[in-house]
């Protein structure tokens, strides 16, 4: 990937810098066995696949924001997950239960950088050269705490989520913020991503290049 032309380089997160560690299913229940469940992980990974697709991902918010948004959201999917295991897998007490998965995924314990990500000190690099660094990501307010967290934050010049700018790649209002910030034109950035329809599709109709990182082998 050689990207010495561009002056700045904007990255996805989940799917291209991180994903959720050990998996979804696996934190949900690791969260839910206090409130009684007895399901599998396994079989909350398969819901929550489902859910997810089912409401089409954080892209289907489209241009809402702020955080009654966000928990709402999040709110239906761990809802319909939960609700495909017949009674709940014996759990108790959804509203304290979805309180707790979702602040469990404010932990750097709920996620993992890829080996990839770490090994090539790609962040570290493109600060050396003096590149704009930036995030473009469907996501909601607690992304700068996890990449803080995670200890990446420093690494990057902005950090935008779609629930917080109002913006859901691939509109282009997300990407248009992306390039004000940086301060560069479209021709001279990149965008990368792991979405051909949002990541890809949405930076090329704003005329920036943009990188598919393949890790589902598409």
């Amino acid at each position: 990937m050689n990207l010495e032309n561009y002056e700045a380089v904007f990255f996805d997160v989940g799917g291209t810098l991180l994903t959720v560690h050990p998996s979804v299913g696996e934190v949900y229940a690791r969260q839910a066995r206090d409130f009684g469940f007895t399901g599998s992980a396994d079989e909350l990974d398969q819901h929550f696949r489902q859910a997810w697709k089912d409401l089409g991902g954080m892209e289907s918010l489209g241009q809402q924001s702020g955080l009654e948004v966000e928990r709402g959201f999040w709110r239906d999917v761990v809802s319909r997950t939960f609700n495909a295991i017949p009674d709940q897998g014996g759990m108790k007490d959804f509203d304290a239960c979805f309180e707790r998965i979702y602040q469990a995924f404010r932990s750097k314990d709920a996620w993992r950088l890829y080996d990839d990500v770490i090994e090539s000190n790609i962040l570290e690099t493109l600060k050396r050269r003096g590149v704009v660094v930036g995030v473009v990501s469907n996501w909601d307010s607690r992304l700068q705490e996890i990449l803080d967290n995670l200890e990446i934050g420093t690494h990057f010049d902005f950090v935008l989520a779609s629930t917080v700018v109002g913006s859901a790649k691939p509109d282009a209002l997300i990407f248009e913020q992306a390039l004000e910030r940086s301060g560069v034109p479209a021709e001279k950035a990149c965008h990368i991503g792991d979405e051909p329809a949002t990541d890809i599709a949405g930076a090329r109709r704003m005329g920036i290049d943009a990188v598919l990182i393949d890790r589902k082998g598409r």
